[in-house]
């Protein structure tokens, strides 16, 4: 199956005539202190103007521009019965100046007032001079991007109280734009819309249950990808693979789960052979019930989203499978399931790596480390460009940056940046913290080469520097989305992030 939610997000460029026959059920306008100069508005109201009591309407758009510039309303919806387009909305958009933030609510609350109408199943959206000369040469991208991510459900587990969206189809318009900018728009709603059936991918799968999401689940949904992107090449490995390539570290984390745990490879070639990967390492944590040093009960049901950076890999291949991006990338998605049980491992066991050293592990519940230590082993063999972990990894990074930013760590700071830039780029932001020699007294055992935890305090940055024993040989950064992968509460569910970072920085990388 693919995760578009929105069968089609498209773009048209109309001129006076082509504006008299263009049909949709709701066209949303955004009203700004440059409305009465818009073009469009202009065209629309003088073709009113032109029909019987078509003034009355006229009236209707002008006061309504008014009241909205004036603070009086913040949208107002006007049918029209003299064009093919039905039914009119007036709305309120961000000033110029505001931050990407504004624009995703404004987009958000276009998907909202869809639904709240009448159900609308297609929408047009008319795109004004203040969105195309805004700070954010990107725009267009985030607003597809947001629609789809907007329409977004999980009914998946639900027979009797779904819901679904009505909003299948969208329509921006330009009027009267030169054939470069129009081709420009039209790549950037495609891009939009392509990033969020990934991040739908990705909310999918977190959404779904544990019993509906194990690693031998996950792997038959990573294979189906075949099926719609012939052009991903996919590999799967299983206990006997990972016990055959030595992750006793790996294979510690499943040993109390009656799941067996999969490594799945999933590789994009977009590029020359000569241009080296991007690789992706997502920890795939299905279910953490923290093993034998068990997790309090309380919110344990949200550790189904402990798959959210492998999850995430998942929609970011798709995503390049999508545009056909041309860049080389391989993502591997590290999944297994953390139990307790007469096998698991204990505390104070002692497990040998894939790269040799030996691991202490002073506690099960920091179990992410453990399977992504061996795969950032395994990924050596591809000679990356860099690599990246994406990793719900840490309560302290929840504590430290709440569900506005992702952690990052790296050990190349030209590398942190651009990572940094492109979470800047999307609004899908990161903060970097330190990885400096002193943290890395944490990872000292008695009884083997490192220890699991650290010795107390800066957890998020200890839990890295552990990783970054296994990163040597390459340029390396780790993404900490512990607080970002999925909002907690009564609205409980997916983000998609860092989805939309992770593209970013792949598609300036080119």
């Amino acid at each position: 199956m693919t995760y578009k939610v929105l069968s089609n997000i498209n773009y048209k460029n109309l001129d006076q005539n082509s504006l008299k026959g263009f049909a949709s059920s709701l066209l949303f306008v955004g009203v700004s202190k440059n409305s009465n100069r818009d073009p469009l508005i202009q065209s629309i109201i003088q073709t009113l103007e032109k029909k019987p009591s078509g003034s009355l309407i006229v009236r209707m758009i002008k006061n309504a521009i008014k009241s909205i510039n004036s603070s009086n309303g913040s949208e107002f919806f006007i049918e029209i019965p003299y064009l093919k387009v039905k039914n009119l909305v007036l709305i309120k958009q961000p000033d110029v100046k505001k931050d990407l933030n504004a624009w995703i609510t404004f987009f958000k609350k276009i998907s909202s007032k869809t639904e709240q109408y009448k159900k609308f199943v297609e929408i047009s959206i008319a795109i004004n001079d203040d969105m195309l000369d805004n700070k954010h040469k990107n725009l267009l991208e985030i607003g597809s991007r947001t629609l789809e991510v907007s329409s977004y459900t999980f009914h998946q587990t639900k027979n009797k109280t779904v819901k679904k969206k009505s909003l299948r189809k969208v329509n921006f318009i330009s009027f009267k734009k030169s054939i470069t900018v129009s081709k420009k728009l039209l790549q950037d709603i495609k891009t939009g819309h392509a990033i969020g059936e990934g991040m739908n991918a990705t909310k999918f799968l977190g959404d779904l249950p544990a019993n509906h999401c194990t690693p031998r689940k996950i792997e038959s949904k990573v294979k189906q990808l075949k099926k719609y992107f012939p052009k991903l090449k996919i590999k799967s490995l299983n206990e006997k693979d990972l016990e055959k390539l030595k992750m006793g570290s790996y294979l510690s984390v499943a040993r109390g789960s009656i799941e067996p745990p999969r490594m799945m490879v999933i590789e994009y070639k977009g590029a020359s052979r000569s241009n080296k990967p991007i690789v992706l390492v997502g920890k795939g944590i299905t279910f953490d019930t923290g093993g034998i040093s068990l997790k309090p009960s309380r919110a344990m049901d949200e550790m189904k989203w402990d798959m959210g950076g492998a999850a995430s890999v998942f929609g970011v291949m798709q995503v390049l499978a999508r545009l056909k991006s041309k860049v080389n990338v391989i993502g591997v998605m590290a999944c297994a399931e953390n139990m307790p049980s007469g096998k698991a491992t204990k505390p104070g066991d002692v497990v040998t790596s894939m790269s040799g050293q030996t691991i202490e592990i002073l506690n099960t519940d920091a179990e992410g480390r453990l399977v992504l230590c061996d795969a950032l082993t395994y990924v050596k063999r591809y000679n990356p460009k860099c690599v990246i972990d994406i990793a719900t990894l840490t309560g302290a990074c929840v504590v430290a940056l709440g569900k506005h930013g992702s952690g990052l760590m790296s050990n190349n700071q030209r590398l942190a940046d651009k990572i940094l830039e492109s979470g800047q780029n999307v609004f899908d932001k990161a903060w970097q913290l330190p990885l400096w020699d002193e943290y890395q007294s944490c990872t000292k055992s008695n009884f083997a080469d490192l220890a699991n935890i650290g010795d107390g305090g800066a957890g998020t940055i200890t839990a890295a520097c552990f990783l970054s024993r296994f990163t040597e040989d390459y340029e390396w950064a780790h993404l900490d989305i512990a607080g970002t992968a999925w909002i907690t509460g009564p609205q409980k569910g997916g983000t998609g992030r860092p989805v939309p970072l992770l593209c970013e920085f792949i598609f300036n990388s080119k």
